[in-house]
């Protein structure tokens, strides 16, 4: 009897790290297009990938190229895994994504320094409590882009 339960457990074991493993794709970063958005290869397919949960300041905003500038510091020319939260692609064919090089989580870096702010994309909410939260405190310190006001869009978060 030890043996059947053993190898249940041993099984199920498995099939959880193969579902935690699932959970992610790699790929290689080919392009960073702005500080939320980026192109990669994955798969052998290149795919355009938007950050899931930030918004980082559009070209011709205040602060765009250091918050690209930002993203490219943590992600140009690497590897990262993408980890899917309920949504696929967004409106324009994206996959929507978080993203990690290594151990740094992208999006929660980005919020972190200030330059991306936490905004809520349902269903998409896995981390949203955190980002908001991380935002918070990169606003009271004035990081990044939030000493232009790019964020400051009467949030009541702050």
């Amino acid at each position: 009897m030890p043996n059947k339960l053993c190898g249940l457990f041993l099984c199920l074991t498995s099939s959880i790290l193969n579902a935690q493993t699932a959970a992610y794709e790699h790929a290689t970063v080919l392009r960073v297009i702005d500080g939320d958005t980026i192109d990669v290869e994955v798969n052998g397919e290149r795919q355009r990938v938007r950050y899931i949960g930030i918004n980082t300041p559009e070209r011709n905003d205040p602060c765009f190229d250091e918050a690209t500038q930002a993203n490219k510091d943590l992600v140009a020319g690497n590897e990262v895994r993408l980890e899917r939260d309920v949504s696929e692609t967004d409106r324009y064919g994206r996959l929507l994504r978080y993203v990690f090089v290594n151990d740094t989580f992208v999006n929660k870096a980005l919020v972190a320094v200030g330059y991306a702010e936490a905004v809520l994309y349902r269903p998409d909410v896995k981390h949203y409590e955190l980002f908001s939260q991380l935002e918070v405190a990169a606003a009271k310190g004035e990081l990044g882009c939030h000493k232009t006001g790019v964020f400051d869009d009467g949030d009541a978060k702050r």
